[in-house]
């Protein structure tokens, strides 16, 4: 019988693990946690390039700024996202014991689990659809749409409060963005240009 030697055992002279599914699953797990925020900046790119087509020829930023910002806050944010995927990736360390009575360390009060995944995926999707239907409706009839569905998802449902709120909120930043800060905004295309120029000469902005 083979004897086994007491006290502890140097890691150097320890057998290696032929295979480690941890280390080996750690890169393929990462790209799955990156790849929304990747195809996110993708699509940014995407969104980018009709803008430059957006010329104004009454001087001022140009219909393509509101755009722009937007699709650059957009991009940031999945930046700093994708930068803390990174960081958290790096943080952990594969096949290491729990200590129970050990002191958690510095965030490890952070629970990961309270996010809701779904929630974080509407929030990504309502603001590349609010980017893309402020070139199609024009920016008043997408911002008093999005603030409709942003009240109806944060738990407002009563239409006495939200149509009115989303109505001032839209219009109102509309007259500041275009009167006042003379920025063009985009005004749609075919029948929603028209409603929203119509919309300004109403509000006096033209």
């Amino acid at each position: 019988m083979r004897e086994v030697p007491e006290g502890p055992v140097d890691p150097l002279l320890a057998t290696p693990s032929t295979s480690n599914p941890t280390a080996q699953a750690a890169p393929q797990r990462l790209w799955l946690k990156v790849l929304p925020e990747v195809t996110v900046l993708c699509l940014c790119v995407v969104l980018w390039i009709p803008t430059r087509e957006f010329n104004s020829s009454v001087g001022g930023p140009g219909p393509a700024l509101y755009p722009r910002v937007l699709i650059i806050l957009l991009a940031v944010a999945m930046v700093v996202r994708l930068l803390q995927q990174l960081r958290e990736n790096r943080a952990e360390v594969p096949m290491r014991p729990v200590d129970s009575e050990s002191p958690p360390e510095e965030g490890a009060e952070f629970n990961e689990e309270l996010i809701d995944s779904r929630r974080v995926a509407i929030a990504i999707g309502l603001s590349v659809l609010y980017v893309l239907s402020t070139l199609f409706l024009g920016w008043p009839i997408a911002t008093f749409i999005l603030t409709l569905v942003f009240l109806f998802l944060a738990g407002k449902r009563n239409p006495v409060f939200i149509v009115p709120t989303a109505l001032v909120l839209s219009l109102g930043f509309t007259y500041v963005f275009v009167k006042i800060v003379y920025i063009s905004l985009p005004t749609g295309y075919g029948f929603f240009d028209t409603i929203t120029v119509r919309l300004f000469e109403i509000m006096g902005i033209y």
